[in-house]
C-alpha cells in the first residue's frame, strides 16, 4: 500500500508564536505613535473598489483607472461575507464560474479558462486539484481577467487571482496603534468547526519602526457530503520594518496542511438522473481473484508485452478503447462507425448484476473510506524598497513556494507531487517623469525564476461506471493505488536481448504511468509605462522572456519498460530552450464625471504543461512547451456620485493554445463575451453589488474523452447496464470528426448575480444583514453534449450584530434548498457533482487591543 506523507513543518506554528511574543516585549518600549481617529462611513461592506492598487501593472491605479476587467474584494467584505474559499468568489466576480475539480476548491475559473493563483503578484504553483485555497487570511484579493501584464510573466489567458496577505499597516499605509487581534469560532450545520485567530502589533528595532501580523485558521469539520470531512491548518505571519522614511522591509510565511480528498460526485450519469434522481444499480463485474480489498493489475488488466508501452504493457479488463472504424469491433456513435479494442468482437459490453433502480439524495456520492490526500504548502516572501531623493523608487523582491502533495482516489487515479518548489527574485526601478503636458509613469525591471517539479500520475484503469454508489465501494471496484516500488518481488521473463516480456514470477503493484521531472529557469526584461497626455491614457508594456529546460521521463510501464522510448528520449532526459516576447497596449480616456472608456490589445505566452505546472518532456524539442495568446478588450468603466457608485462593462475576446487533462493534449481554445458589475451605496444603510456575464467558449483539439455510457448504450441498441461494468474512451476525434470545434462543457453561457447589504445602529450596536442571489443559465456537462444540467438559482444571506468588542454572524448557504448540479473539469461526460443542501453557520469573534 502506499505510505501517506507528511513533511515536518509543523514545528513553524510554535517557531511563530514565539517570535510574536518577543516582540510583544519590544512593542511595550515602542515610540509614542500619532494617533488615528477613524470615524463611520457610508461603504461599511467596503465594496467600493477607490483605494490605488499596483497589483495589474506594477503601477498606482485605481480599479476604475486601470485599462483591464478586474475586480477587488477586500478584508472587510471576506469577513462580512464570511468567504471563505475560491468558489465563495464566483458569485462576486463577473467571468467566473468554477465547475467542480472533484470537489476541490483550489483555482477559479475565469473566462472559461483555469485561472493563476498569484501571492503578492508571484505565481505560485498550479493547483487545480491539490488542496482548497484559503482566502481567509487575505486582506485584499484581486481577480483579473485575462493575459498578466509584461510585469508577471507567462501565465494563464483566463486570468489571475492576486492574494495579499494581511499586514500591521493600516488603509492609510500607517501602522496600527497597538496590539490588536481577534479570534473567531465558527460552527455550522453538520458539524461544521473552524477557528480563527489573528494578532497584529507594532514594535520598533533602534530607529526603525515595524509591525507583525499574525493569522492562522484551523478546520475540523464534517459536511453535507457523506464521509466527506475537511481539515486543514493555516498560519500566516508577515512583518513590515521601516528602516528609514526611505528603506522598507517586508517579509512573511504562509504555511498550510489539508487531507481534503477529491470526490466526483455521481457516476453512471443519464438524464433520468438529473431530471428525477433515478439512479441505475447493480453490482460491476466479479473481477478479485487475489481476495484482497482491492484491483491490483492483474485483476483489472492483463500484463503482456504485446499490449505495448503506451497502453503501460497491459491490456485493460475494465474498459475500451475505440479509433475511428477499422472494419472489426464495430459500433457506432453520433453516426460515425468506430472500432473499441477489447478481448472480443463487442468489448464494450460489460454488464452489472442485480440490477435496479433507486432515488439518490445529494448526500450521497462517490467516495470510499481508502481514499486519502495529504498536502503541504509553504509559501515565504522578502521585499527591500528604497525610494531615492527624486522620489524613485527600487523595489527587490524574492519570493519562494514549496507543495508536498499526494492523494489516492479509488475509481483508479493516484497523484506524487513530492517536493515541488520554486522561487523568484524580481528587482523593478518606478519613476515618473513629466514633459510639457506628457506624463510617464513607468516600471523597468528584471526577474529570474526557477522551478523544480515532479509529477507521478497513476490513472490507466480509472473506471467510474462500475461502483454502484447507493451501495458504497467493494473489492470489485475499487482500483489498487500506485506505489513507488511496484515490482517488489518480482521476477521478470526476458528474451533473448535481455528485454522483458512477460512475469515470470511475483505480483506487480499498480506503476505510475505518468512521471515527469522538470527545472525550468527564466530571465525575463520587461517595462511598463503608463502614459498621459491630457485626459488620454496610453498603457504600454512589453516583457522578453528567455527559458532554458532540463526535463526527464521518469515512468516505466508494467513491465518496467521506459515510457520514453516512445518519444524517442535517450535516458528519458531531455535539455532545451526558448524565447518569447509579451506585450500590451491600452488606451483609456477620463472623462471629469467618472466615466472612463478603453480599449486593449496584448499578446502573451504561457507554459504548456502538465497539471503541476511541469515542462513535458516531448515539448521540449520542438520548443512545444511555449503557446501564445492574443486578447482584445474594449469596456467602459464609472466611478461617481460622490465615489457611491462603481461600475464596469467589458467585452472581450481571446484565443489560446493549452494543453487539456490528463493526456495534455494540445487544444485551440477561443473565448468572447460580455462581462458587467456594479457596485453601488445608497445611503450609509443600504448598498447592493451585482455581476452578469455572457460569454462562448469553444475549443479544437483531438482530446482524450470517456464518453457517457448511457449514451453509448442507446446509440447501440443496448441498455446502461449493459455497458456500466467499465469505460469507453477514445480521442474526441474518433466520436466527432477531425478538428470539430465544439463548445466547452460545463460551462453556462449566461450567470447573474444581485446582493443587497444593510447596516444600521441598533441597542448601542451595528446590526448588519445581507441577501442575495446567483442564477446560473442551464448547460450541457459536456462538449459532446450528452446530459443537460438545468439552470438553478442559489440564495444566499446573512444576519449579524456588532456590540462593542463581541460580534456575531449567522450565514445561510443555499437558503431555499434549491439542488442543481455542476459538471467535472475532467471526466465531464460520466460524473457529475450534485449540490450542498441548506446549510447554516454562526461565527462569533471578539477583538481585543486597538483592533
Amino acid at each position: 500500500m502506499y505510505e501517506h506523507r507528511n513533511a515536518a513543518r509543523k514545528p513553524l506554528a510554535a517557531a511563530v508564536l514565539a517570535v510574536t511574543g518577543s516582540l510583544s516585549l519590544a512593542g511595550q518600549a515602542q515610540t509614542e505613535l500619532e494617533e488615528v481617529v477613524v470615524v463611520g462611513k457610508g461603504d461599511y461592506f467596503s465594496i467600493l473598489p477607490d483605494q490605488p492598487t499596483d497589483s495589474a501593472f506594477g503601477l498606482d491605479m485605481t480599479i476604475a483607472e486601470t485599462p483591464r476587467s478586474i475586480s477587488e474584494v477586500r478584508e472587510d467584505l471576506i469577513q462580512k461575507f464570511a468567504l471563505r474559499s475560491v468558489d465563495d468568489l464566483v458569485r462576486l466576480t463577473p467571468g467566473a464560474f468554477t465547475s467542480s475539480f472533484f470537489g476541490i476548491k483550489g483555482a477559479m475559473d475565469i473566462r472559461g479558462e483555469p485561472a493563476d493563483n498569484y501571492f503578492r503578484g508571484f505565481r505560485r504553483i498550479a493547483n487545480p486539484g491539490a488542496f482548497n485555497t484559503i482566502v481567509g487570511g487575505a486582506e485584499r484579493l484581486e481577480i483579473l481577467r485575462g493575459p498578466v501584464s509584461p510585469l508577471y510573466g507567462t501565465g494563464s489567458i483566463g486570468g489571475q487571482l492576486n492574494y495579499i496577505p494581511k499586514s500591521a499597516k493600516s488603509e492609510d499605509n500607517k501602522y496600527i496603534a497597538g496590539p490588536s487581534g481577534q479570534i473567531k469560532g465558527t460552527y455550522g450545520s453538520y458539524n461544521q468547526r473552524v477557528l480563527t485567530g489573528e494578532f497584529g502589533m507594532p514594535f520598533t528595532l533602534g530607529d526603525a519602526e515595524g509591525g507583525v501580523q499574525l493569522f492562522a485558521e484551523v478546520e475540523d469539520s464534517e459536511s453535507y457530503f457523506d464521509d466527506y470531512e475537511p481539515s486543514h491548518e493555516l498560519v500566516q505571519l508577515a512583518f513590515d520594518i521601516d528602516l528609514s522614511y526611505k528603506t522598507k522591509l517586508e517579509f512573511g510565511v504562509q504555511y498550510q496542511e489539508t487531507d481534503s480528498i477529491q470526490v466526483p460526485g455521481w457516476n453512471r450519469v443519464t438524464q433520468e438522473l438529473i431530471d428525477n434522481g433515478t439512479y441505475i444499480t447493480g453490482s460491476p463485474p466479479s473481477r478479485n481473484s487475489n481476495g484482497g480489498v482491492d484491483l491490483r493489475p492483474n485483476e483489472s488488466g492483463f500484463i503482456s508485452a504485446g499490449a505495448g508501452v503506451d497502453i503501460n504493457n497491459s491490456f485493460s479488463g475494465v474498459g475500451t478503447f475505440c479509433v475511428p472504424g477499422l472494419g472489426f469491433n464495430t459500433a457506432v456513435y453520433n453516426g460515425r462507425e468506430i472500432t473499441c479494442f477489447g478481448g472480443n468482437d463487442t468489448p464494450w459490453i460489460s454488464p452489472l448484476s442485480n440490477v435496479g433502480t433507486t432515488k439518490l439524495d445529494h448526500d450521497t456520492t462517490f467516495i470510499d473510506s481508502e481514499d486519502f490526500a495529504d498536502t503541504t504548502a509553504l509559501t515565504a516572501y522578502f521585499d527591500v524598497t528604497h525610494t531615492f531623493d527624486n522620489d524613485m523608487v527600487w523595489k527587490n523582491q524574492f519570493f519562494y513556494d514549496y507543495m508536498d502533495h499526494t492523494k489516492y482516489q479509488s475509481w483508479g487515479f493516484t497523484a506524487f507531487y513530492p517536493d515541488a518548489d520554486l522561487w523568484e527574485f524580481r528587482t523593478t526601478l518606478n519613476f515618473k517623469n513629466q514633459f510639457d503636458n506628457i506624463g510617464f509613469d513607468t516600471v523597468v525591471g528584471a526577474s529570474y525564476r526557477q522551478e523544480n517539479l515532479e509529477l507521478n500520475h497513476a490513472f490507466f484503469d480509472e473506471t467510474f461506471d462500475f461502483r454502484d454508489i447507493s451501495v458504497g465501494p467493494t473489492p470489485d471496484d475499487r482500483i489498487a493505488p500506485a506505489t513507488t516500488d511496484p515490482f517488489k518481488g518480482v521476477v521478470f521473463e526476458t528474451d533473448a536481448d535481455g528485454n522483458n516480456i512477460g512475469i515470470a514470477s511475483g505480483d506487480p503493484g499498480r506503476n505510475y504511468n505518468l512521471g515527469q521531472k522538470s527545472e525550468s529557469d527564466d530571465l525575463g526584461i520587461f517595462f511598463v509605462s503608463n502614459i498621459n497626455f491630457g485626459k488620454f491614457f496610453m498603457l504600454v508594456g512589453a516583457r522578453y522572456d528567455d527559458f532554458d529546460i532540463d526535463a526527464e521521463e521518469t515512468a516505466v510501464t508494467l513491465l518496467n519498460i521506459p515510457y520514453a522510448t516512445l518519444d524517442s528520449i535517450p535516458d528519458g532526459q531531455v535539455s532545451g530552450g526558448d524565447d518569447a516576447t509579451s506585450y500590451n497596449f491600452s488606451l483609456s480616456y477620463r472623462t471629469d464625471f467618472g466615466l472612463v472608456p478603453y480599449a486593449t490589445y496584448a499578446e502573451s505566452s504561457s507554459l504548456s504543461t502538465e497539471q503541476l505546472g511541469n515542462i513535458i518532456p516531448a515539448s521540449v524539442p520542438t520548443s512545444a512547451f511555449l503557446q501564445d495568446s492574443e486578447l482584445k478588450e474594449i469596456g467602459v468603466k464609472f466611478s461617481g456620485f460622490d465615489d457611491r457608485i462603481y461600475a464596469a462593462l467589458t467585452y472581450y475576446d481571446q484565443e489560446k493554445t493549452e494543453r487539456a487533462g490528463q493526456t495534455a493534449a494540445l487544444v485551440n481554445v477561443f473565448s468572447d463575451g460580455y462581462e458587467f458589475e456594479f457596485r453601488g451605496v445608497v445611503n450609509d444603510n443600504l448598498s447592493f453589488l451585482a455581476t452578469a456575464t455572457h460569454s462562448e467558449t469553444t475549443e479544437i483539439g483531438n482530446t482524450f474523452v470517456v464518453i457517457n455510457g448511457a449514451e453509448f448504450a442507446a446509440q447501440n441498441g443496448l441498455n446502461p447496464e449493459d455497458v456500466y461494468g467499465g469505460r469507453i474512451s477514445g480521442d474526441r476525434d474518433t466520436f466527432t470528426g477531425v478538428g470539430a470545434e465544439l463548445e466547452r462543457g460545463g460551462l453556462p453561457d449566461n450567470i447573474v448575480s444581485l446582493y443587497g447589504t444593510w447596516n444600521q445602529e441598533l441597542f448601542d450596536g451595528e446590526f448588519t444583514a445581507s441577501l442575495g442571489f446567483t442564477w446560473v443559465d442551464e448547460t450541457y456537462t459536456d462538449a459532446l453534449e450528452t446530459i443537460k444540467l438545468p439552470d438553478y438559482m442559489v440564495w444566499t444571506g446573512s444576519l449579524g450584530y456588532v456590540y462593542d468588542r463581541f460580534s456575531a454572524l449567522l450565514q445561510f448557504n443555499n437558503l431555499t434548498g434549491e439542488e442543481y448540479y455542476t459538471s467535472a473539469d475532467l471526466f465531464d461526460s460520466v460524473v457529475v457533482k450534485p449540490s450542498e443542501g441548506r446549510t447554516v453557520a454562526l461565527t462569533l469573534s471578539y477583538s481585543f487591543g486597538d483592533y
